[in-house]
């Protein structure tokens, strides 16, 4: 390794923390490099933590009398070990697994989680319209309607949860829809 501007030797003795840091940033900085993985941490977050090792062994004294080498050694070891104990774990389900029984019938997780995906594209589109209805001269009822059903409520929940029946949401759906399908709505939509 090459001495940084003279004043590191191959063994750390009674050197300050920063011509330390400075010595070892390029060696630290591929370590962090090739032991990335995908995931929320990225190459800087390794760098940090390396570095906060590193300043606890400083402080410690345990640096004291040992080789580059060793103190490199070291870093990567402990980038090793946050990168094992932060991972994120993950476990992949079947939709089509049984995951309770209810009397003769067997219940599914694809009956409780949907299996439809939407992009970030159709829900950004699903939001700009909703505040563009509300902020367009609907009735206060209507406002009701359309932010308990973009909630995700069904016709009837939202109904019990304004205390009207589900016909008259169903028609507060549709006069809004009516009113707006030029501008929103195909016309198929309306019938949902």
């Amino acid at each position: 390794m090459k001495e940084a501007a003279g004043e590191f030797s191959y063994t750390v003795r009674e050197q300050s923390f920063d011509t330390i840091v400075n010595a070892l940033m390029p060696s630290i900085k591929k370590i962090c490099t090739k032991n990335r993985f995908l995931g929320c941490i990225d190459r800087d977050d390794l760098i940090q933590e390396a570095l906060i090792s590193l300043w606890k062994r400083f402080a410690c004294g345990q640096l004291r009398d040992k080789t580059i080498s060793y103190v490199l050694k070291g870093c990567y070891f402990h980038i090793q070990n946050y990168i094992r104990t932060h991972k994120v774990r993950c476990d992949i389900k079947s939709l089509d697994e049984p995951i309770a029984r209810e009397g003769p019938d067997i219940i599914y997780l694809k009956d409780i989680i949907p299996d439809t995906v939407e992009s970030p594209l159709q829900r950004l589109n699903c939001k700009l319209i909703v505040d563009d209805l509300m902020h367009n001269g609907l009735r206060s009822r209507e406002k009701e309607v359309v932010s308990l059903l973009y909630k995700g409520l069904t016709l009837r929940e939202a109904a019990e949860a304004l205390g009207i029946s589900h016909v008259r949401v169903f028609k507060i759906k549709q006069a809004i829809c009516s009113r707006y399908k030029d501008k929103f709505f195909d016309t198929s939509s309306a019938a949902r």
